[in-house]
């Protein structure tokens, strides 16, 4: 089991993000239909905005805490690639809905994953504190999701 620092997991959560909105901007230009445009569009600015969220709480927590080491799994030591995520070329708003389900459950699976194999209570707090805010944000997209279905 290799070892790794929790900074190194939180650059994979950023990372996963951007990746996730470059994702879903691409797909958006390669639509021309403007409602699946205006929802991939959507989904790419959270994405950008989730990856700043984690920018800013890693810039107000101790450093201490994000140089502390621990044993990870390597199925758990990096977020499902994106690429990995499929979709067809005939993209539904349904299937928009699906892919954004599995990068929430992705990332909720990570942070509990470092959660549970953390023996450092700091570090244990902090990706807490990302995984109410995952969990959060999951809630938030789900019911705009569903609003913009109702256009």
């Amino acid at each position: 089991m290799p070892y790794g620092q929790a900074k190194q997991i939180l650059d994979y959560a950023r990372q996963f993000h951007h990746f996730a909105s470059d994702y879903f901007k691409q797909l958006s230009d390669s639509t021309e239909a403007p409602r699946m445009k205006m929802l991939l569009d959507y989904m790419s600015r959270h994405e950008d905005h989730l990856e700043q969220v984690l920018k800013d709480h890693e810039a107000g927590t101790k450093n201490k805490a994000m140089e502390a080491w621990f044993q990870f799994s390597n199925d758990c030591s990096t977020f499902k690639p994106i690429k990995d995520i499929s979709y067809t070329d005939d993209l539904t708003p349904e299937k928009v809905f699906e892919i954004a389900a599995q990068i929430d459950e992705c990332m909720i699976e990570s942070y509990n994953t470092v959660i549970n194999r953390s023996s450092n209570p700091e570090v244990r707090e902090f990706f807490q504190n990302l995984l109410e805010l995952e969990e959060q944000e999951k809630h938030k997209r789900a019911r705009t999701l569903l609003g913009m279905q109702d256009m």
